[in-house]
């Protein structure tokens, strides 16, 4: 049998978790190839030559939101037959461009994965309607206690979601023991059978204008981006409370911040921003009432410690010809199989 060769994309955020990966596999027999080193804040796209030098015999692609693949590297290699994302999230790739060449996506669903998130957009909740944040600063700058209190219960309120999946349907689990109002879903892709319990399936208009928080748990892609602009958060409660912990691309900043200027929404929580990391002189940094994380509320050691297991294991199962654990495009696995059969 021909040794396996995959190509791992560089990532600064994930380079200890791709470093044992390739040790490991270089360790069960192999070929690994590294990628270009990539700037901070700037996705990586391979040239022509680099595409040539990388991928031209690869059977894997591993990559993350920070290197960019385009049809070109899909085509460079004829021994491609999956792509592997250690993340849950695969937007840096075309999901209809792989189906249409019969390549399965692999990603790191695990619960260490997406549990973790759902951790953290309760939490990022719970902050902004507490406003935790502000109560840190007037002790920090020894102000004394507040005449008015502002601090607001989950309980009795209605919490909206824009998407569900994994990460929304854990958010959901764990907000139901807050006792909110109501727990409101905006997913097209849901029906009053398949959605979680203790929900409603609403329009997203009246989610916008009836939430007290709004958490967003889509992917990011041409129908999503942008989807949260002007006129989306002037219909949401004056006080309301965003949540991103999805994309930063779903949100307009530049919307967020002449909103939030204006004294519109009581506040926003984002883990995820247009560009990453956030530059420094960007608007969003000089209000007080949003909470800015550089992506990384759901990157715990728990997560760590697994991530490269399950590279690793999704990569093995696809090169014995077994659908990997996590599949992001079940939809193509029988052009997958096809593939497969072809190519042996």
């Amino acid at each position: 049998m021909m040794t396996p060769k995959i190509y791992i994309a560089q990532d600064p955020v994930l380079e200890e978790v791709l470093d044992t990966a390739t040790d490991r596999l270089r360790a069960e027999g192999w070929e690994v190839v590294r990628g270009p080193q990539i700037t901070p804040g700037v996705p990586l796209r391979l040239t022509e030559e680099q595409r040539q030098a990388l991928l031209s015999d690869v059977d894997i692609i591993v990559a993350s939101s920070r290197s960019r693949l385009s049809e070109a590297d899909l085509d460079a290699s004829p021994r491609l037959r999956a792509l592997v994302f250690p993340t849950i999230g695969v937007d840096a790739v075309d999901l209809e461009a792989c189906a249409a060449r019969g390549l399965i996506v692999a990603n790191g669903a695990t619960p260490e994965n997406f549990l973790a998130m759902s951790e953290a957009t309760v939490m990022l909740m719970l902050v902004l309607l507490y406003r935790l944040h502000e109560s840190e600063r007037l002790l920090r700058e020894n102000a004394g206690r507040p005449q008015q209190m502002y601090a607001r219960m989950v309980r009795g309120r209605t919490i909206g979601l824009i998407g569900s999946g994994r990460i929304g349907a854990g958010v959901i689990e764990r907000l139901l023991a807050f006792e909110p109002a109501q727990i409101l879903v905006h997913d097209p892709f849901l029906t009053p059978d398949t959605a979680p319990a203790g929900v409603r399936l609403v329009e997203r208009d009246a989610l916008l204008t009836t939430s007290d928080v709004v958490s967003l748990h889509v992917p990011l892609n041409a129908q999503t981006r942008g989807m949260i602009a002007e006129a989306e958060l002037r219909a949401m409660k004056t006080n309301a409370v965003l949540i991103n912990t999805s994309r930063g691309g779903l949100i307009d900043e530049d919307a967020l911040v002449r909103v939030m200027t204006a004294g519109h929404l009581a506040g926003a929580g984002l883990d995820v921003t247009e560009t990453e990391p956030l530059p420094a002189d960007h608007p969003l940094r000089g209000l007080d009432r949003v909470i800015l994380t550089p992506h990384i509320l759901g990157h715990t050691i728990d997560l760590y410690t697994v991530m490269p297991d399950v590279l690793v294991e999704n990569a093995t199962r696809i090169m014995k010809g077994d659908l990997p654990t996590y599949v992001r495009n079940p939809d193509v696995v029988e052009r997958w199989r096809q593939k497969l059969n072809d190519l042996n």
